[in-house]
């Protein structure tokens, strides 16, 4: 069926090796190895139903381990990781939230037209007039400060909770903390912008800070290589 002699087959070997000679054909068998034929009395290239193959030892630089499918192997055990999974989802919820306090500062602005740059006024007068609309207002501060509040603490969630994901963590305790996190956050927000008496402000900011806090203190705890 291939072509070959029956005298002149010596083995057949299945390993994940692919092709990176561009003029040569590689093939996978059922996506997850290269076959080829190697032939005892031989050394070069033989044929297999019309397609070019080298054997690995007689052309070492024509070929590579095939590493494609570890990384899809990766990939899949990555997607798999329930705690990964699980941070990506309230990372999500807690950077559209972020990018909600942007909007509502340039929202404030424009309503109030309050701006901090000359360029900004072009548009509501000249001169003198522009002048006018350089200045602050409570409404614009109040939000944008609830805005750098959230970039101060959002951004260590994000790079902590990411490492803590990948450290195996269990997955309820996990969840506790990215739940409570995400929660203390959005309290915050909400006690930022209406506003609400202290401490509820404050109680929120140390909540979510305890959070990112203990994940940090989890990570060192079982991953400690110093």
């Amino acid at each position: 069926r291939t072509g070959l002699q029956p005298g002149g087959l010596s083995s057949l070997y299945c390993a994940s090796w692919a092709y990176s000679d561009p003029t040569h054909a590689s093939f996978l068998s059922r996506g997850t190895s290269v076959l080829w034929w190697s032939l005892s009395s031989q050394a070069g290239s033989s044929q297999l139903a019309g397609i070019p193959l080298l054997s690995p030892d007689s052309h070492p630089g024509h070929l590579k381990i095939e590493t494609k499918i570890e990384s899809m192997a990766d990939l899949k055990q990555l997607m798999d990781n329930e705690v990964l999974m699980a941070f990506t989802s309230y990372a999500t919820i807690i950077l559209a939230k972020m990018m909600f306090l942007s909007s509502a500062t340039a929202f404030q602005r424009l309503t109030n037209k309050v701006f901090a740059n000359p360029e900004d006024c072009a548009g509501f007068g000249k001169g003198e007039n522009a002048k006018k609309f350089l200045r602050t207002d409570e409404k614009v501060e109040r939000v944008r400060r609830a805005h750098l509040n959230d970039l101060e603490n959002i951004v260590p969630f994000l790079g902590i909770g990411l490492l803590y994901s990948l450290s195996g963590p269990d997955l309820s305790t996990a969840l506790i903390h990215f739940r409570i996190f995400v929660g203390a956050r959005i309290y915050h927000t909400i006690a930022y912008l209406t506003p609400l008496p202290q401490p509820n402000r404050g109680l929120a900011f140390f909540v979510g800070y305890g959070v990112t806090l203990s994940m940090a203190y989890r990570l060192l705890r079982s991953r400690l290589y110093l």
